[in-house]
């Protein structure tokens, strides 16, 4: 996936998730129909986290209530999680470890040698 293709999802996804925030903010000082919790942690979860974080902050929205608090910090711990992990280990099968029971010196690698001697 290129990064255009990813800014073209997250983008309007953050903007969504924004305006819904806010819309539900809005809805709550006049007393009419809530937008569901669920509905904000989806987006949320989708992508949208960032823009639901800045929004909680900045509409002073849902910053009492903790289950959905702490569900809504859980949410970038995952896309850390979905991001990094894989990524980790796709950069651990490119490194070599031919160093550990090489035979030869050539065989070593450079680091390995060095603080053997």
């Amino acid at each position: 996936m290129t990064l255009t293709a990813v800014l073209f999802y997250l983008v309007p996804l953050n903007a969504m998730t924004w305006m819904a925030f806010r819309s539900d903010k809005h809805r709550a000082l006049a007393k009419t129909r809530r937008i569901p919790e669920i509905t904000l942690l989806a987006l949320s979860l989708c992508g949208g986290w960032p823009a639901a974080k800045l929004a909680q902050r900045r509409f002073r929205h849902k910053t009492r209530k903790q289950p959905f608090g702490f569900m809504l910090n859980v949410v970038p711990v995952i896309w850390a999680g979905v991001i990094v992990v894989p990524l980790a280990l796709s950069h651990l099968e490119t490194l070599e470890f031919s160093g550990f029971g090489a035979k030869k010196d050539r065989d070593t690698p450079r680091f390995f040698q060095s603080v053997s001697n």
